[in-house]
């Protein structure tokens, strides 16, 4: 795979394939840990370990606009406006022409609005993925 600059990455949000995107991100984070599960034996020198459960999560970055439909949609889940459903979210990494990049579903988990007199309001917020992640 070629090289992708940042620019051409995007994050969507919806319940279906008819999403919205979550404007004014300037970064989106999909992290996978993967648990280890030790299996050291008595009288063994070293430890030894069988690979366990995954997981994924989605974190987010950017500046608020509350009359943007994708970052509306995450306010509205948090604040209860909405029904408490996992959210679809996919992350672009390549949004023109064929789109290439992550889905996965799960519970927005965090939201984090905040001010500063001399900027820009940010928010933030992370969607934990439930099932895995499939590419798109």
């Amino acid at each position: 795979m070629a090289i992708r600059n940042g620019w051409d990455g995007a994050l969507y949000v919806g319940t279906t394939s008819a999403s919205s995107e979550v404007a004014n991100l300037n970064s989106w984070t999909l992290s996978w840990t993967g648990d280890a599960l030790e299996k050291t034996c008595f009288g063994q020198n070293d430890r030894t370990y069988d690979p366990g459960e995954r997981s994924a999560v989605v974190d987010f970055a950017g500046y608020y606009e509350s009359t943007k439909a994708g970052q509306k949609y995450f306010v509205d889940y948090m604040k209860g406006n909405a029904t408490n459903t996992a959210v679809t979210v996919y992350c672009y990494y390549k949004r023109t022409t064929a789109r290439l990049g992550f889905r996965g579903s799960g519970p927005i988990t965090a939201l984090t609005i905040g001010g500063a007199v001399d900027g820009l309001v940010p928010i933030s917020g992370s969607v934990q993925i439930s099932g895995g992640m499939s590419t798109v």
